[in-house]
């Protein structure tokens, strides 16, 4: 798709991300970055809804901190070492499924921080919703970045570009 279309021409996504980081890799690379750095500030916002909030909410924050911990562990393994088209597809999947996730978190906390009817602090519950909202904004970035970019973050296999022009009856 486009961002824009002029009589000048067509800039792609592509282009503008180029433009911006240098290279696609980087741009992913970058975009990992934010949600790494929202990772950890939702793993502090975690705990104080564990000390201030009821045990649903409590729980509810717990769970979300040991995935996005488990996230940001992966996805970086992936970044760093497991670059197969397997890992960057599972942690496309992992992405958009945390995305979703901290929408959730994020509409959850947001109806706590607005009521009195449950007991929690509304000042944790307002900081937990936004930093929620954060981190599902990186990760839908990310997931965007994956699926656009997917190919460019596997390494070039140079076998199978050393054998590209051989037909099957020339291949060793």
């Amino acid at each position: 798709f486009f961002l824009f279309n002029s009589t000048t021409g067509n800039m792609a996504v592509e282009d503008v991300v180029i433009n911006y980081c240098g290279n696609t890799r980087k741009f992913v690379a970058r975009s990992w970055y934010s949600v790494l750095f929202f990772s950890f500030i939702i793993v502090i916002c975690s705990f104080a809804v564990l000390a201030q909030a009821s045990a649903g909410e409590g729980f509810a924050a717990f769970w979300s901190m040991i995935l996005v911990i488990a996230t940001a562990l992966g996805g970086t393994a992936v970044f760093r070492k497991y670059q197969t088209e397997a890992a960057v597809g599972f942690l496309l999947g992992i992405t958009c499924m945390m995305a979703q996730l901290f929408f959730l978190m994020f509409v959850v906390f947001a109806s706590f921080a607005s009521s009195e009817d449950y007991g929690s602090v509304s000042a944790t519950d307002r900081t937990f919703a936004a930093f929620a909202f954060f981190l599902m904004t990186s990760y839908i970035v990310v997931a965007g970045g994956l699926f656009a970019f997917r190919s460019d973050l596997l390494p070039v296999d140079n076998n199978v570009v050393a054998n590209a022009g051989a037909t099957p009856t020339t291949a060793v």
